[in-house]
Parts: C-alpha cells; structure tokens; sequence
C-alpha cells in the first residue's frame, strides 16, 4: 500500500491537516494500465473540511507545497502516472512549472474542472498550449456533466481524456442507459480517452468494459493497495 504522509498547512491563522490519498484509474482488474489519481481528505481539528473549498481558498504556493509534498512521497514508491487537478489560478502560476520541473520526467496529468467557467478557460488556452509542450503532460478534463449539457470546452480543446462525472453515471446507469451509452459514444469523437467515475459495483465494472472505458472509483481500492503494496 502507497502511503503518504499527512502536511499541515496554517491558513487565515487556521491550522489544517491534509491526508493525501491515491484512487487507482484503469481499464480492467489486472491493473495493466494503471494511473493514480491524488486525492485529499481535509481537516481542521476533528473537523473534515471540503476539499474542493479548502483548495479553492488556498494560495498557489500553498497549493504548490501539498502537490509537491504528495508527488515526492509517491515517487519513491511507484512510476505510473499521476494525475492532479488544477484550477486556472494554480495554472496561470509559475508553480506549475516548478511541479513539472521536478516531476515531470514520468507522465503527470494535469485535470482541469468542467466547472471552470468556458470565458476563463479560453482566457488561459495560450498557457495551456505552453504546458502542453512539456513531452510527458497531458490535459484532462475532469468532472464532465456536473454543471455543462454542452461540448463547448471539447470543441475548444483537444482534451487527452475526458472523465464523466460519478453523478452523471450512477443516474444514467440506474435510469436511461441507453442516453448513457450515447454519451460515451459522443465523447470517444471528441477524445481518445474516456475515465468513468465512480465505479463501485462489478456490474458496473463490466458495463464500463463494454463500453471500452477506463474506470475510476471505489471497485478498484483492493486492487490498487495490492498493486503497490
């Protein structure tokens, strides 16, 4: 099993602890292809905190000194990719040359939020060609359905993969698989790669393999801690 170290952090005069995790990313349970997705569990005294807000808040340097905490403990245990999410703050920073600079010799792939707004990720498309230049990074975009019904985002960026969002699976593959299916077909013209999220059932597990998706989510933890313990 992978294990990272937790980083306290003091922000706002507030002291938080950060337990980053690894979530396995792959297309079958052989683990052939496998990526590992960072993840973060928050606290402030007993309290869990939202991660998506506790992130949102920080500063890129504070943002920079969890990812590089998280990066180095990982690459003294395993050398498949890892993949980070982003928001546009951290990606107009310097720091995310700093984290390629250091990390960047094995594949990192960087998830970009649907729910950045399509004005402010046409506003960085020059920065995100820069970062495309370095040879061993890809451009994910992370999150896909929560808050766009459109391929707008899509149609202004080549996206290495796309992730359909967990919500949008469970609802569609509990009431409309068929619309569900469509969607993945719509998508695989768009990209090369389509990661379904929340992956948490083996009859889900075999829908997605159908489907010829990389997967994410709960299904695969013992696979993972098997495969890097």
């Amino acid at each position: 099993m992978t294990l990272i170290p937790s980083i306290s952090v003091i922000h706002d005069s507030n002291k938080y602890v950060v337990y980053p995790r690894l979530e396995l990313i792959t297309d079958c349970l052989s683990n052939t292809n496998s990526i590992y997705k960072v993840l973060c569990t928050v606290m402030n005294d007993e309290i869990q905190q939202c991660p998506i807000v506790f992130f949102s808040d920080l500063d890129c340097r504070e943002i920079y000194i969890i990812y590089r905490h998280a990066l180095e403990n990982i690459r003294k245990q395993i050398f498949s990719p890892v993949s980070i999410n982003i928001s546009i703050k951290f990606l107009k920073s310097s720091y995310i040359e700093m984290l390629l600079s250091e990390f960047g010799r094995d594949t990192t792939i960087l998830e970009l939020s649907e729910n950045c707004p399509l004005r402010s990720v046409l506003d960085v498309k020059d920065r995100i060609d820069e970062i495309r230049k370095y040879p061993n990074v890809q451009i994910w975009l992370d999150d896909s359905g929560v808050k766009h019904s459109n391929f707008d985002l899509m149609n202004v960026f080549d996206f290495d993969a796309v992730k359909i969002s967990k919500e949008i699976f469970w609802d569609l593959h509990k009431n409309d698989i068929t619309l569900l299916k469509h969607i993945i077909k719509t998508l695989k013209k768009k990209t090369r790669i389509v990661v379904i999220e929340g992956v948490d059932s083996f009859d889900k597990y075999i829908f997605c393999k159908e489907q010829q998706c990389m997967m994410q989510g709960y299904f695969f933890n013992e696979i993972k801690d098997s495969a890097v313990g």
